[in-house]
């Protein structure tokens, strides 16, 4: 009895708690989440990219405010400000302070719960303007906050912050008909702010609220049109208050994730619109439904049926049901409409999590149940029982009879739903809204009917366990901590194990990996021509050769050390590349699990060049003769071939059947239940590097490829040929290279080559008496200097040539050319020179001074007293 007051009394206090409560129990109760165990949020996106991010936003918060616009461990050195606006600028990020780095998978988890709490409270506030009262707040807060949306996107932390603003931005909306534009102004800049992505989907979702609330309002003509001037000047304040954020975003987007915009649509239908009907459902989710799939709109029983009553309650206006059908059909057919679908995600087909929009239809539908649901205080009577019972048992039917179609189902989820169906309807019948027990019937079954949703879905997912995560990080916080006791100057780190391709940014040092959706294709362009692998938003420093190494002013690496299983114990260290001509540098030091490895050939960030890296080109499918090319480039000597072929000679043939396609030479495997294998033997005179080039048919782990019976580590994922070090033991004996795969596979770009390090170390020789020196490396700035000669009278930077960059030289402004394609060349005369540079994102000035004026234009107009109050 207590209870029930309290709830009646402080209903958006419990809205905020129960959907809080009820994942805190799953997750540290069920799951065993850390401290309570072994487990944590981590998975997908989350634990391999958003989780280092929190850490760059920790170290930028707590000393390094530069990192908000550069990030020089973004691969080579990159621009920040887009990465922030994308993914670090939500206000619960702070709550990561609270907590020690070693522990920020417990800080996510603690984050996670409070957005989960508050999705609820703004929605429960949203409907409390709309009249609903008591238990029925937290209900209906409670399907927001575990709607399938907010399930099936849970690993996506930064979007959350959207679906809680969507309830405040709707609010104002309705405010705006009382004469109050406050509200709408300032929650849709916040949304605006804090995520543009979701907030672009907002804005979409504004404009179809806004036409159903004047048909729910029906202003008089002189209202109409103040109401229609009041949202047009909140939205455009709004969008002027974000300027500072969105204008330098949308360049950056120009230079980036907007490079991918589709241009060729297709008028069709994505799906049979049928099964749209399966993912209402409870549990209607797994793993396969996260890079592709449908639409995740899970809402409850209750929900569902609301939603059909709003529909058919003759006291509500019937213009405002046409209205809401209209905005509801809207959103369902954007949601299997590819041309719809493409203009809610900004023009381009998302990359995993498919139809990011549907958290409006969910909250959307949610408020209209709410709206019927107060329309029947007195419950159904027996024909809309008998109608929404046919309705259930026709979906029901048409979902088990296809079940085969829906992966992400099981007969037992199907069979629950319809009980829960069945119940709702039972519920709704005897609902009396007089009673306070009716509301609290209505709240403990949507308790129930969310968590068991919530449960079904998050026990088909996997997750990153807690040591997994936390042993990794300190191994090799304790590698970086090795190198930068010894050298507390500026260089580069690389590594031949990784968990994530964003180490760099969790451990705090310059890499040369990244994985981001704010990546400029400049940057796997570049990698792609030296041979590294590639592909859309990632990069990975993976097989790196004495050559890059040296003027990528890789100075450091970190390799797993050859340990016994017992000091290894449960830590897991995935094996990124195998570099045996790592014994061709000073090994310095050692930590437990890793071996640190001095590189004395590394030239630095900056060194005196000639200018004929400006006019070097790089082509496609050629990583070792474009690495040539630079050398040549940087000393200005003629083209030199650093790399010999060596023969392959004829293969070794085991389950292979050959296949010639469009003139390129296919394996692939005989018997499909036995591995295809394919052997090489090869003689190396030296001790010279040998290295291995394939191509993009080996991503993936198609192939495991041995030498001498050793495994050669292969990155996950590439595009185009890469470089792998195949330098044996011992020298003038026979050596076994061999392939295993169960595919087709083109070995058209599998060749072998031997680097002449005396050349090589000539040119590095050269190249390193000019390099430069007295450097300081700010979170975004850079000075040194450098004496050029008459031969390389220019200055190379291994750092990306962005537009933020202001350079000087001697004190001078200079224009920086990009060389390689990516790179920085500064052209200069012989003679001893300083540099100095600075990075702020392009436009950010242009933003800053539009946001002020819009601010001041803000004041002005919510100060400005309304006409007209009768």
């Amino acid at each position: 009895m207590r209870i029930r007051r309290t709830i009646t009394r402080n209903p958006l206090f419990w809205a905020f708690i129960i959907p809080m409560l009820m994942m805190t129990i799953y997750w540290f109760g069920v799951r065993h989440v850390y401290p309570f165990g072994n487990g944590s949020l981590l998975t997908v996106d989350m634990g391999q990219q958003y989780v280092d991010f929190y850490a760059y936003f920790r170290e930028t918060i707590l000393g390094h405010p530069g990192q908000l616009f550069y990030g020089w461990n973004k691969a080579l050195g990159g621009d920040m400000y887009g990465v922030w606006a994308y993914y670090l600028l939500s206000p619960f990020n702070f709550i990561t302070l609270l907590f020690p780095k070693s522990m920020l998978d417990l800080a996510i988890t603690f984050m996670t719960l409070a957005k989960y709490g508050t999705a609820g409270l703004t929605m429960a506030y949203f409907l409390k303007q709309h009249h609903i009262k008591g238990a029925l707040l937290p209900a209906y807060g409670t399907m927001y906050a575990l709607s399938g949306w907010m399930v099936a996107n849970q690993l996506n932390l930064m979007w959350l912050d959207g679906i809680i603003i969507l309830p405040l931005v709707a609010a104002g909306i309705d405010q705006l008909f009382r004469r109050k534009p406050r509200q709408y102004l300032i929650w849709l800049a916040v949304a605006l702010i804090s995520n543009y992505y979701i907030a672009y989907m907002i804005c979409l979702f504004a404009i179809c609220y806004f036409l159903f609330a004047l048909a729910r309002e029906r202003p008089i003509k002189q209202q109409l049109l103040r109401v229609i001037g009041r949202f047009t000047c909140g939205s455009l304040l709004a969008g002027g208050t974000a300027a500072a954020i969105i204008i330098p975003t949308f360049y950056q987007l120009t230079r980036s994730k907007g490079t991918y915009t589709v241009t060729d649509v297709h008028f069709k239908m994505e799906y049979n619109p049928l099964q749209f009907l399966s993912k209402l459902f409870s549990g209607a989710f797994n793993f396969d439904q996260m890079p592709s799939g449908l639409p995740n709109v899970f809402i409850g029983a209750l929900a569902v049926m609301g939603v059909i009553i709003y529909l058919l309650a003759t006291t509500i206006d019937w213009r405002e049901r046409l209205a809401a059908l209209g905005v509801g059909a809207l959103l369902v057919f954007s949601m299997m409409f590819e041309p719809l679908d493409l203009l809610w995600h900004g023009m381009q087909f998302p990359v995993w999590y498919p139809y990011r929009f549907s958290f409006v239809f969910c909250f959307f539908m949610i408020y209209l149940a709410a709206r019927g649901i107060n329309a029947i205080p007195h419950g159904i009577g027996l024909v809309r029982m008998l109608l929404l019972t046919g309705m259930t048992l026709m979906v029901t039917g048409y979902v088990w009879l296809n079940l085969d179609s829906f992966s992400f189902l099981t007969k037992s989820s199907v069979t629950l739903s319809a009980i829960y169906v069945l119940l709702a309807i039972m519920i709704l019948s005897a609902h009396d809204a007089s009673r306070r027990l009716s509301q609290f019937i209505i709240l403990g079954f949507a308790i129930i009917d969310m968590g068991t949703s919530a449960v079904l879905a998050f026990n088909q997912v996997s997750y990153v366990t807690h040591s997994d995560y936390h042993t990794y990080t300190e191994t090799l916080r304790r590698g970086v901590d090795a190198i930068q006791k010894r050298d507390a100057g500026n260089y580069r780190i690389a590594k031949t194990v990784m968990r994530t391709k964003n180490d760099a940014m969790q451990i705090g040092y310059m890499g040369e990996d990244q994985f981001n959706s704010m990546f400029e294709p400049d940057v796997p362009r570049f990698y792609s021509a030296i041979g590294q692998p590639e592909g859309d938003g990632f990069v990975t420093y993976a097989t790196g050769t004495l050559l890059t190494d040296a003027f990528l002013d890789t100075k450091y690496w970190l390799s797993q050390r050859h340990v016994s299983r017992k000091v290894l114990g449960n830590t897991l260290l995935p094996a990124l590349s195998t570099r045996p001509d790592l014994n061709e540098y000073e090994h310095i030091a050692k930590t437990k699990l890793l071996n640190v490895s001095r590189n004395q050939n590394a030239l630095g960030i900056g060194f005196a060049a000639s200018p004929n890296m400006l006019k070097t080109k790089l082509n496609a499918l050629m990583p070792l003769t474009n690495q040539e090319y630079i050398l040549a480039g940087l000393t200005g000597n003629n083209y030199t071939a650093m790399y010999s072929s060596l023969s392959l000679g004829k293969p070794q043939l085991e389950n292979i059947r050959p296949l010639k396609q469009f003139g390129a030479v296919y394996y692939s495997p005989r018997d499909t239940a036995k591995d295809a294998v394919v052997t090489y033997r090869y003689k190396a005179e030296t001790s010279d590097p040998v290295y291995l080039t394939v191509g993009s048919d080996f991503t993936d782990h198609a192939a495991n490829i041995t030498l001498n019976g050793k495994t050669i580590a292969i990155t996950d994922s590439f595009r185009s040929d890469i470089v792998l070090n195949v330098t044996p033991e011992k020298v003038n004996q026979w050596q076994t290279l061999r392939f295993r795969f169960k595919k087709k596979i083109s070995f058209d770009d599998v060749a072998l080559y031997q680097l002449d390090k005396s050349l090589l170390t000539a040119d590095l020789t050269t190249l390193r008496q000019n390099t430069m020196t007295d450097v300081k490396r700010g979170s975004n700035s850079l000075r040194g200097n450098v004496t050029t000669t008459i031969s390389r009278p220019s200055i190379f930077l291994s750092v990306p040539n962005d537009p933020g960059w202001h350079v000087k030289v001697d004190g001078k402004t200079v224009q920086p050319h990009t060389v390689f394609g990516l790179l920085m060349g500064i052209k200069t005369k012989a003679g001893r020179h300083q540099l100095r540079m600075y990075y702020l994102p392009p436009y950010l000035g242009v933003g800053a001074m539009v946001s002020l004026l819009s601010l001041l234009l803000a004041w002005v107009y919510l100060r400005r007293k309304p006409k007209h109050t009768h």
